[in-house]
């Protein structure tokens, strides 16, 4: 077995490094987004009202990890990795999710990024699922606070 160049690797660093930045600038717009909507929200917290900010806040993180799938399928695309941006894409996609169909592989020479992407896909996963906790735990804190007899709001 040929040894790993030294190129790959800095690209797997280069493409890790893209991904971590477009989730760190998409989670702190997202951050931001919502904790101006929660301090602008003065009336009580309904449900209408909050399941419509969850569900942003889901639609926002997938749309995060759309655009990191789009950087790691378009250097697969580029490399001519797959026929087409369509099965760079697809393979992309099943390989961050960590779904791993296995009915496309990268070639040998590219397929340890192809592990990469899967490492880096769980970690960028529970990055979201622990901004999604915090969002959930934000509007939970609406509902006790409205609902806290000790507080004077109506139950």
């Amino acid at each position: 077995m040929e040894p790993l160049p030294i190129s790959l690797l800095l690209i797997a660093v280069a493409l890790v490094a893209g991904t971590v930045a477009i989730h760190t600038l998409g989670s702190f717009f997202l951050l931001l987004s919502f904790r101006r909507y929660w301090a602008s929200a003065n009336d009580r917290a309904v449900y209408a009202r909050l399941t419509a900010s969850l569900t942003l806040v889901v639609l926002a993180l997938l749309v995060l990890h759309l655009m990191e799938v789009a950087l790691w399928a378009s250097y697969f695309h580029q490399k001519d990795c797959f026929p087409d941006l369509r099965t760079a894409v697809y393979f992309s996609l099943i390989t961050y999710s960590t779904v791993g169909y296995g009915d496309i592989v990268l070639s040998e020479r590219y397929r340890l990024l192809g592990g990469i992407e899967a490492l880096t896909g769980v970690l960028m996963l529970s990055w979201s699922t622990a901004m999604l906790i915090a969002s959930v735990q934000r509007v939970y804190s609406q509902f006790m606070e409205r609902w806290d007899p000790k507080s004077g709001a109506e139950s």
